[in-house]
């Protein structure tokens, strides 16, 4: 029989000593915490979290003054810690810095991004001082190119300059492509502690998600954290929207097809986002056409701020942000600039089959701005991902031609059901895909709903200075279509007369400062009047009065072109213009393939979508990530991808 106790706790038969010791009796000893990149840099703490010891008491950090990152004050010092069993809980600052590893005198942890957001690292507090060191993986990068700012701000920080120089001394920028929001980041998952850790391929929740305030910078497995569950986390809040979406899986799958095996993430790669606004609506691609050319002027400076750094440059494009690329390389490449950058990647490009001759005569595109004759001298190596199966930039046979040449001017029954798609909350690839391809019919002024083709950017740009046409009187007074009033052809010729006088005047004034902005490597001024030519280094004035004409003429036609745009570099390749017998044919195109400047890769049989690269099958991962891609980013020598 156990005899019976009147104390008022239970005696503990537990021996004493350092480890055995009741907690009133342990020693108190400090944490010095140190935190760096997975590079080895020394990162500073703004905020070093807190340390919850073995008797439960929080402490939080001494921090050293200063913030910059140099070794002495990238030290948090944790002081009167009980020894024993504790838990470091971190805080996700500054944003984007995800936790990869901690590592002490005698262990080394890897985990992956938002592992342990919530229940913290273990450590032992040890006699004395324990030294243990916290290693991030860098922020992302994004430069948000959709708003005016000043031209320092477009620029990367030596921060991340020095970051690309350490990661390989490469640096890859991704433009993404028509019809995507700037959006936002997605977020880690929470775990309340009565489910198994869930971030990487670890098994995930049977119960409702619940989503971490902080922010996630990574690609997260959605079928992975839906494991045992019949709930698949949604995508946007798991990896984001728009451009952070379109960054976050871009960057993951290059970094796979590099060699990351999706467990290790100190050589995890970082790479170069560009926000630009080519969310300008559904039809309207000739307005995001000209806001990809005015964000091309704003990465020049990038550019150059690389190269001059050292660090080699490839780029990647999609869809229409090879208008955004093409257009910054043949500014370069025409002030001389020539191999600037290793690799341009065009993917899926939504831009002329013809649109990398050097001979801006063979333009067809009604106001000038169809090719870019100077963007091959800026860069080594150019590499056409295309696709006959892309159904947003095709298709382009003659039958299908003809019959969309002709729908313009004749009713259709087609209206209808584009009326009901345009009007469907649907994506890009979704509503015009089912009209069989959506490129070739850019130049549209049909149906007149839709407000597509080159009036309503038009109008928008010369807004001061209508009525250029007669088609407004007409609209009001059909029955007097064949009659127009004096008053308004007089105030159409003097609205013209005006406009061709304004737009000379701002060839003239802004040709110099763009001349003398580009020589020391600044962000050359913005055409306004003359935007539709922003992809040119400077325009002259004969190139501006070329350009009133042009404007006129297709003025008179009632803002229709006299013929249909050439098919799509991203859909035909080089098909029309390197084969001897084809009404489109470029010797220099031709010599450039020949020579390998220009190498196209024809995703046919493997790529069936306009966007099928974000989420890419199997094939689409190892034909045109590995091999298209990273494979060729080693064809110069040297580490062309992170430190891969």
């Amino acid at each position: 029989m156990t005899p019976a106790s009147n104390l008022p706790f239970s005696p503990s038969s537990a021996p004493f000593g350092a480890h055995g010791a009741p907690i009133c009796a342990h020693e108190t000893a400090n944490v010095r915490l140190q935190r760096s990149d997975n590079l080895g840099h020394p990162r500073a703490f703004i905020n070093a979290g807190t340390i919850k010891d073995e008797s439960g008491k929080v402490v939080t950090a001494e921090l050293q003054d200063g913030t910059e990152h140099t070794p002495d004050n990238a030290v948090a010092i944790f002081t009167q810690l009980v020894t024993g069993n504790a838990r470091w809980h971190w805080p996700e600052e500054p944003e984007g810095e995800h936790l990869i590893g901690f590592d002490t005198v005698s262990e080394q942890r890897r985990f992956a991004p938002g592992h342990y957001l919530d229940e913290g690292v273990d450590l032992t507090v040890i006699q004395g001082e324990r030294k243990a060191r916290a290693i991030h993986l860098p922020p992302p990068v994004i430069i948000n190119l959709r708003e005016s700012a000043p031209a320092a701000t477009d620029l990367l920080t030596d921060e991340q300059l020095d970051y690309f120089r350490a990661n390989g001394n490469n640096a890859l920028i991704y433009i993404h492509g028509y019809n995507v929001p700037h959006g936002e980041w997605g977020r880690f998952l929470k775990y309340d502690g009565s489910r198994e850790a869930y971030h990487g391929n670890a098994p995930s929740f049977a119960k409702a998600f619940t989503w971490h305030p902080n922010k996630a910078t990574i690609w997260q497995d959605a079928d992975a954290l839906s494991n045992n569950n019949a709930i698949t986390p949604e995508e946007d809040k798991l990896n984001g929207t728009g451009a952070h979406n379109w960054a976050i899986h871009t960057e993951y799958q290059l970094n796979r097809a590099a060699g990351f095996d999706g467990q290790d993430w100190m050589p995890y790669s970082r790479i170069i986002n560009i926000s630009w606004p080519g969310n300008t609506g559904a039809t309207d691609f000739m307005q995001a056409e000209l806001n990809a050319m005015a964000t091309g002027r704003r990465l020049v400076p990038i550019l150059k701020q690389l190269a001059n750094a050292g660090i080699v440059i490839s780029l990647i494009t999609h869809s229409l942000g090879a208008r955004v690329g093409l257009t910054a390389l043949n500014i370069l490449g025409t002030i001389g600039h020539h191999n600037l950058a290793d690799h341009l990647f065009l993917w899926q490009p939504a831009v002329a089959d013809n649109a990398l001759t050097n001979d801006s005569s063979r333009d067809v595109h009604p106001l000038g701005l169809g090719v870019f004759p100077s963007a091959h001298n800026a860069v080594r190596k150019i590499v056409v991902l295309h696709s006959r199966g892309d159904g947003i930039l095709g298709p382009d046979d003659d039958e299908d031609s003809s019959w969309w040449q002709k729908a313009p001017f004749r009713p259709s029954p087609m209206v209808t059901a584009a009326r009901d798609l345009i009007a469907a909350d649907d994506p890009m690839d979704d509503v015009l895909g089912y009209l069989r391809g959506a490129y070739d019919k850019k130049w549209w002024t049909f149906p007149s709903f839709l407000d597509n083709g080159f009036g309503p950017a038009i109008e928008k740009l010369y807004k001061d200075y209508l009525p250029l046409t007669f088609e407004a009187w007409m609209t009001v007074h059909p029955q007097r279509s064949l009659y127009v009033p004096e008053a308004l052809k007089q105030t159409v010729k003097e609205n013209w007369a005006r406009l061709g006088k304004d737009i000379l005047t701002e060839a003239n004034a802004l040709r110099q400062p763009c001349i003398d902005c580009l020589r020391n490597g600044e962000r050359p001024p913005d055409y306004t009047l003359l935007s539709p030519l922003n992809l040119r280094a400077s325009v002259s004035p004969q190139a501006a009065t070329d350009y009133v004409l042009r404007l006129k003429k297709l003025a008179v036609n009632k803002w229709i072109p006299e013929q249909p745009p050439r098919p799509a570099l991203g859909y035909v390749g080089f098909e029309e213009v390197a084969r001897k017998d084809a009404a489109g044919f470029d010797e220099f195109i031709e010599d450039a393939l020949d020579d390998e400047k220009f190498t196209p890769v024809d995703q046919s049989k493997w790529l069936f979508s306009h966007s099928g690269m974000r989420i890419p099958s199997k094939e689409v991962f190892n034909r045109s990530y590995k091999e298209a891609i990273i494979e060729r980013l080693k064809e110069l020598g040297g580490k062309q991808f992170g430190r891969y």
